[in-house]
């Protein structure tokens, strides 16, 4: 049970990272007030765009749930199951989060927002 456990979650620890990577190499790289080149890199390849969204979408909502075993580990003792190998994959998000700020600050930090938000609303819906 404890390795089926493992592979989803190191899959879903790729999915997050690779997914926002991918997305961020994938946005278009126009300058901030050039509106026109905005617009036609969009016009031109929206496939690449609609793929870039998506997999920034799969990789916050990946990243929500490690927020959300952070949140598990903190707020309740050991009797959480698979206490160790939950914090191996919680401080590995950790170590990709800081590779994606160095990669990108600014897409990185909306990533972490959006992880902290959907990871928070969703402890709720443990008990």
């Amino acid at each position: 049970m404890l390795a089926i456990w493992i592979y989803k979650r190191f899959l879903l620890l790729i999915a997050a990272y690779g997914g926002v990577l991918v997305a961020l190499s994938l946005f278009p790289k126009v300058p901030v007030w050039s509106l026109s080149s905005f617009l036609g890199e969009v016009l031109f390849s929206p496939l690449k765009l609609l793929f870039a969204v998506f997999l920034f979408i799969v990789g916050f909502l990946a990243y929500s749930l490690f927020v959300r075993d952070i949140i598990i580990i903190w707020k309740t003792s050991y009797s959480v199951p698979f206490h160790i190998p939950r914090m191996f994959f919680v401080v590995a998000a950790c170590l990709s989060w800081i590779h994606l700020f160095y990669y990108n600050g600014i897409a990185a930090f909306i990533v972490l927002g959006l992880a902290l938000w959907y990871g928070i609303m969703d402890v709720g819906l443990i008990r």
